[in-house]
């Protein structure tokens, strides 16, 4: 059991607003479709967009990952915010779970994609690969098992049919080298492809599922040839193969992470 407890001044509602509202800022939940320049941030952002939602990221968010950075946090489990969760769960018994998946998605949001805006390079790259990632990969494998406290969270009813809420549930398996997380996710994008054309959603909601699967089997491509993600190789001090060098130099996927020193 891990005695680290998160800081209450800092993890709360608030503060899972505070991601709710930047991340999904004009991406409305009830809406029919999905309108992909509404969150061009997420996938196709300038060099200057990109600048600025990271200096975003970091000025709103950056405080709460140094609160459960490696130097506080060296034994990074799901712990301590699986109890986090239960507790807005008992906190809004009337609501029918919705505070408390909201706070999930917003935990998941903070560890698994904050990160990835607030260190882009060296030192902040290394805590995002080898600390911020486990929490996030040991957090949705929780909410993923039997043992969640809020059931699965990818299914709340709020969501259920909104890809482009439900999705960043599994990003942290596809972030993950363990081919094991891979087969998990697989599945469950899977479902989640089989909710969206029972549902009948929007070209827009479609194109993001599909988009979402092509991405996990490029990711999963890339770790079944090497075993790894050779664009980490950089940041992790890793030793790249021949292979993997050419692969870098022929332009093989490295998902936005600079190779420059």
């Amino acid at each position: 059991m891990s005695s680290f407890t998160l800081d209450k001044t800092i993890f709360n509602l608030s503060l899972y607003k505070s991601v709710r509202d930047t991340w999904f800022e004009g991406v409305p939940l009830d809406a029919a479709d999905f309108d992909f320049a509404a969150a061009k941030r997420w996938f196709q952002a300038t060099p200057e967009e990109k600048a600025i939602f990271d200096s975003k990221c970091r000025d709103n968010f950056a405080h709460a990952l140094e609160a459960i950075g490696p130097e506080k946090f060296p034994e990074p489990t799901a712990e301590p915010f699986l109890q986090e969760i239960k507790e807005v769960a008992q906190s809004n018994p009337g609501d029918g779970g919705a505070t408390a998946a909201w706070s999930a998605l917003a935990i998941v949001l903070l560890v698994d994609q904050m990160t990835r805006h607030i260190f882009r390079k060296g030192e902040g790259l290394v805590k995002v690969y080898n600390h911020y990632d486990k929490i996030a990969y040991s957090l949705v494998r929780a909410l993923f098992s039997a043992d969640s406290p809020i059931g699965r969270p990818d299914h709340h009813p709020q969501w259920r049919y909104s890809p482009p809420h439900r999705t960043w549930f599994y990003l942290p398996f596809i972030h993950s080298e363990d081919i094991e997380a891979h087969d998990i996710v697989q599945d469950i994008m899977d479902d989640m492809s089989k909710d969206a054309e029972e549902h009948n959603t929007g070209p827009g909601m479609k194109k993001l599922v599909e988009g979402g699967i092509k991405g996990e089997k490029e990711h999963r491509d890339i770790l079944e040839k090497f075993g790894r993600y050779p664009h980490r190789n950089l940041a992790l001090g890793r030793e790249s193969t021949d292979e993997e060098k050419k692969f870098l130099s022929e332009g093989g996927s490295t998902f936005g992470v600079s190779q420059d020193e």
